[in-house]
């Protein structure tokens, strides 16, 4: 083993024995381990000296001419909290239309709807009972009045 004495590029060689005697060279494989703070190609990148941010400069005092027309285009914070104090109130009066639709009770769209999705629920549900049990729905009506002692039909 032996050291490189090249001041700017260190590294150590390893000599490896070789596995046949009667190679004509026996320190054909050599292994190099360089330093990391080695200058070459192995030399690790540095990060570079971070930089300390300056202070804001002062924001130069506006003239009348560009406060003019800046005022046309600013959307200040207090502007947006009015427009959003206005459409809270407008949604609000928009949930309270909705809800003041009048009767709840009746012939109401709403409950007609409702009504007949729960008679084709109930078509569908006799309709699979004939199908499993082979009584039709008069019979299942018999069956379901006599079971509850509404009826006793025989």
């Amino acid at each position: 083993m032996s050291v490189a004495s090249s001041p700017s590029f260190p590294c150590i060689k390893l000599r490896t024995p070789s596995s046949s005697s009667s190679s004509s060279s026996p320190a054909a494989l050599r292994f190099t381990v360089r330093s990391s703070q080695a200058d070459g190609p192995l030399r690790r990148p540095t990060a570079p000296t971070p930089v300390k941010p300056s202070p804001p400069s002062p924001p130069a005092a506006p003239t009348a001419a560009t406060v003019a027309v800046q005022d046309k285009n600013v959307i200040t914070l207090e502007f947006q909290r009015q427009k959003a104090k206005e459409l809270q109130e407008y949604f609000k009066q928009k949930k309270l239309e909705k809800t003041d639709q009048g009767p709840f009770f009746g012939f109401i769209a709403k409950n007609e709807i409702s009504n007949g999705r729960w008679a084709m629920f109930g078509f569908a549900v006799g309709m699979l009972t004939e199908y499993a049990t082979g009584s039709d729905f008069v019979d299942q009506l018999k069956i379901l009045f006599s079971n509850f002692g509404i009826l006793d039909l025989d």
